[in-house]
């Protein structure tokens, strides 16, 4: 009888192999979708194979380009990472190999957060399939996995999710340290301090504790914004980040109605307005629903101005939704962490939309650049000013051409003659 009731009870809390190795299929069918998205090398990902494979070039010029030159943004560890792999590997592997490594990084955070939340609150495979859903099939899983550009996000995620394992084995001051290491690798790593109020929201965190977390993250942040203020000023011109107060409102009304589609599009804003004020009533209590706005309005001034409704195909809105990973991935967790399973379910479905249009569009998108790269006509001029392209080792010209024989249609992605 005490074994048939164990087991009846160990099925209730979804302990089964069945639900086991639903997750681990969820996470091969990611890897198929996100293998079919390694069509070519685009945008920054080309610009980085030309920038950073200069003949005659050594080790030393290139880190010392990147740690003195502002790109419009200084990130150097990943940067100098990146650039050695594209030194030392052929040009045509190069691209893949990063990508790999991205959604490698990507697997490795989903694993750290899903040990986490087994410490925490215990096993729970039917929490932990919804979770893997949520988190591999969206839309910006898919970009920072599928574009070696996105390495900056995909690093950050992982020390996030590695600062989040040292905080439930009680080792705050540790945990600061990684997240404060984050800003190195890209400027979001400051989301882990709106995190921390999350945490205490749903009592899971203590101040004093957040407080021992937030001293070195804040310190080892200062150091950074300190070190990048002497290549790039903050705030300035010369900075990918503007921070025009004005943009404040066209920021959040976009950033909130598309926090769980994690692409920008005004054909799902009803869609996208429901899934973000149920997942506002889904948290436990008033004051983690305060929380969470909160938690999301912190993004928005982190994100400020950088989000608009994406019309055109060609279009750096296609890489917006890596702006939306790092930040939902961690009210997912939260969520998950709350013992609020029935809401991943719930949210599943806009993010599982929104994975789906951005595979496709970015499908088009790669297809479009290497139709031009397979182009019989080298070398070739085009007319595109938004994303100028100088690649000698195709015998490709991209940029403000007046005298180009050829356009690139942002609408469409098609090359056609002037």
């Amino acid at each position: 009888m005490d074994a048939q009731h164990a087991q009846d009870q160990h099925g209730a809390l979804g302990y089964s192999a069945p639900v086991r190795n639903a997750t681990l299929a969820l996470i091969v069918v990611w890897l198929i979708a996100v293998g079919r998205l390694f069509i070519a090398d685009v945008w920054d990902e080309t610009n980085g194979l030309v920038v950073f494979a200069v003949p005659g070039q050594t080790v030393g010029d290139v880190v010392t380009v990147i740690l003195k030159t502002p790109l419009p943004f200084w990130r150097p560890i990943p940067t100098i990472f990146a650039a050695l792999v594209i030194r030392w590997t052929p040009p045509e592997a190069a691209w893949r190999l990063l990508r790999i490594i991205n959604l490698l990084t990507i697997l490795a955070s989903l694993a750290l957060l899903l040990r986490t939340l087994q410490a925490w609150i215990g096993r729970d495979d039917r929490r932990d399939l919804l979770f893997t859903l949520a988190m591999l099939f969206s839309g910006g899983a898919i970009i920072v996995a599928a574009w070696y550009a996105n390495l900056f996000d995909a690093f950050v995620m992982l020390f996030l999710a590695a600062g989040l394992r040292l905080i439930q084995r009680g080792r705050f001051a540790a945990a600061g340290v990684v997240f404060g290491a984050a800003f190195f690798f890209k400027e979001t790593a400051a989301i882990a301090l709106p995190l921390l109020v999350l945490l205490i929201a749903i009592d899971k965190l203590r101040v004093k504790d957040a407080v021992r977390v937030a001293v070195p993250t804040v310190a080892l942040g200062v150091v950074y914004f300190a070190l990048r203020s002497l290549v790039v000023p903050f705030g300035s011109a010369a900075d990918t980040h503007q921070f025009h107060l004005a943009k404040l409102v066209p920021t959040a009304s976009i950033f909130a109605s598309t926090f769980w589609l994690e692409i920008p599009s005004r054909a799902l804003i009803v869609l996208g307005l429901g899934a973000f004020v149920f997942s506002v009533a889904a948290m436990r209590g008033w004051r983690a629903r305060l929380a969470l706005v909160a938690y999301v309005a912190a993004c928005v001034v982190l994100y400020l101005e950088m989000f608009g409704w994406q019309q055109e195909l060609i279009s750096h809105l296609m890489f917006i939704g890596r702006l939306y990973f790092i930040p939902v991935t961690l009210v997912l967790f939260v969520l998950a962490l709350d013992r609020r399973w029935w809401a991943l379910a719930v949210l599943a479905v806009p993010l599982v939309i929104g994975a789906y249009l951005t595979h496709r569009n970015y499908q088009r998108f790669q297809n479009s650049y290497r139709n031009i790269y397979r182009h019989t006509a080298k070398p070739i001029r085009i007319y595109y000013p938004p994303k100028p392209l100088h690649d000698p080792r195709r015998g490709i010209e991209i940029g403000d051409l007046p005298d180009a024989r050829y356009a690139l249609d942002p609408r469409t992605g098609k090359l056609v003659q002037r």
